[in-house]
Parts: C-alpha cells; sequence; structure tokens
C-alpha cells in the first residue's frame, strides 16, 4: 500500500466497530489526520532509503544491560 491508496476513512469504518469505538462526526476528520501522519511516520520505517552499497551487518551483537 502506497501513502495514496491508504484512505482513513476506511480503517476509520473498519476498526471502529472492531475495538468497539464510536466515532462522532465531529471528531472524525481529526481521528483521519492522525491515521495520516501515522501511516507516513510508518511508510518511513517500513520502507527506509537503502542505496545500492548497503550490506546487513556480518554479525548481531547487542549491547550487555548494564554495560
Amino acid at each position: 500500500m502506497t501513502a495514496r491508496d491508504f484512505d482513513p476513512g476506511a480503517v476509520i469504518d473498519a476498526m471502529a466497530p472492531l475495538l468497539g469505538l464510536a466515532v462522532a462526526p465531529e471528531l472524525r476528520a481529526g481521528v483521519a489526520a492522525n491515521l495520516r501522519a501515522l501511516a507516513a511516520m510508518a511508510a518511513l520505517v517500513l520502507d527506509p532509503p537503502v542505496g545500492d552499497g548497503a550490506e546487513p551487518a556480518p554479525v548481531f551483537a547487542p549491547v550487555p544491560p548494564n554495560g
């Protein structure tokens, strides 16, 4: 899904009943604006620009909790 394909109204219509929420008509525009902003933020995380020379790290070494 691209940002152009995202339909916040459809998300509100589908998810509000599943979550047991009633979105008042006067709040719908604000909810839709927040969903658009969240979708834009998610796109940055899910599809980062990666150059042709990017390679994965050879070893993952987590940082110790106290070090």
